[in-house]
């Protein structure tokens, strides 16, 4: 329903869907744009295979991750206070500032706050390997999650044996989705870190 008013991607989402699009070409370039962000070009590669349509599913993702969140944030307080405390909790991320306007806009925070959500929910729930991968799906948003995911792995590392090799391929895979592709498109590993320090108006 949100598409029946006009809609567009914000900056972050362009540099997303524009590299997403370069990949496929084999042709990336990241030396202009903001930080790399592992997870939503990891969305936006297929989806420019749709060409004009890219635009729109990255935005579809996005809001559907806002939407999720509002959804985990009643689920995880639900689960340790009732309803009541899901309802207030719901309702207070949704009017949250700029929680409409970064969703609208294609911004991955919403995303991020349903992964991180959803990883607390299934390690309440006793699914410590599903709170694992919701968790490195957040660390592919932010570097800010890694120490989090990274304590959480080792103790799932240490708790189930049957995970160590999911624990293990997990943080092999950081820091090359998040380097990598940097190294590709700029020629400069920490590329994203330098970025991140210089702001732009």
């Amino acid at each position: 329903l949100t598409f029946l008013i006009p809609s567009a991607p914000t900056y972050d989402p362009w540099a997303w869907i524009v590299w997403g699009r370069e990949i496929l070409h084999l042709d990336l370039s990241t030396v202009d744009g903001p930080s790399w962000k592992p997870l939503p070009v990891l969305l936006t590669t297929p989806f420019a295979l749709f060409g004009g349509l890219a635009p729109d599913l990255w935005l579809f993702v996005a809001r559907a991750g806002a939407i999720a969140g509002v959804v985990m944030a009643f689920r995880v307080a639900r689960r340790l206070g009732g309803v009541p405390a899901g309802a207030a909790a719901a309702g207070a991320y949704v009017v949250a500032p700029w929680m409409l306007r970064n969703s609208a806009l294609g911004n991955s925070e919403g995303l991020l706050v349903a992964l991180g959500l959803a990883a607390v929910d299934r390690h309440l729930a006793g699914r410590t390997r599903h709170a694992f991968l919701f968790g490195i799906g957040a660390a592919l948003l932010r570097p800010e999650a890694w120490p989090l995911i990274g304590l959480y792995g080792l103790w799932l590392f240490w708790r189930d044996p049957g995970a160590r090799k999911l624990v293990a391929a997990a943080f092999v895979s950081l820091p090359l989705l998040w380097l990598l592709p940097e190294l590709w498109g700029s020629g400069d590993l920490l590329r994203a870190a330098h970025r991140a320090h210089n702001p732009r108006a």
